[in-house]
């Protein structure tokens, strides 16, 4: 009797054992999952927080796109499975800079979008400008495209949201097309 009960003791015990390594194994692939599934806000911050790790972005002059030229540069590293594209538009009444995050699979598909404009009253040489400044963002995750204001806010208005992702994306299309970029 006492040989059985070692016996059950000693398969009970192994099988504890199996099953913690199971475990183990099950929280890797779930960390590795949340890595390469971020999205909206969240690619905002990590791009903020490992902008570093990226190395020196390509940068291209953007001279014939605005009254006082500008520039884009494009961040990619292969352990990201993001490329950001960071526009700056100058001009005299005003400057615009619209970040877009993208797959890197090659076909630029977008994923997210921040857009940040400058407004001045006057033109920037004039003593005493004043800026004002708006902060929208488009998240293209889930099945229709989603907009939000500077506190994060959801926007509603549809006509708005078309008019914006419109906005963007022919921004994209015309400022880019020519320009060969390195995925």
């Amino acid at each position: 009797m006492n040989r059985i009960l070692i016996i059950f003791l000693i398969i009970g015990l192994c099988s504890c054992g199996e099953k913690q390594k199971s475990e183990k194994k099950t929280e890797t692939v779930t960390f590795e999952q949340t890595i390469s599934e971020l999205k909206d806000f969240e690619l905002l911050q990590d791009f903020e927080k490992n902008k570093a790790e990226f190395g020196t972005p390509d940068t291209f002059e953007l001279n014939d796109h605005s009254a006082d030229g500008g520039e884009l540069k494009v961040f990619h590293d292969k352990d990201f499975n993001y490329i950001v594209f960071d526009f700056w538009l100058y001009g005299e009444t005003g400057k615009l800079n619209y970040t877009y995050w993208t797959d890197k699979n090659g076909n630029l598909e977008f994923k997210f979008v921040k857009k940040l404009n400058y407004e001045y009253d006057k033109p920037y040489y004039e003593e005493n400008f004043k800026i004002d400044s708006t902060i929208n963002y488009l998240s293209y995750s889930g099945m229709k495209i989603r907009m939000f204001d500077l506190n994060r806010n959801e926007i509603q208005k549809a006509e708005l949201i078309d008019t914006t992702k419109n906005e963007l994306e022919s921004f994209f299309k015309d400022v880019t097309k020519g320009i060969e970029i390195i995925k």
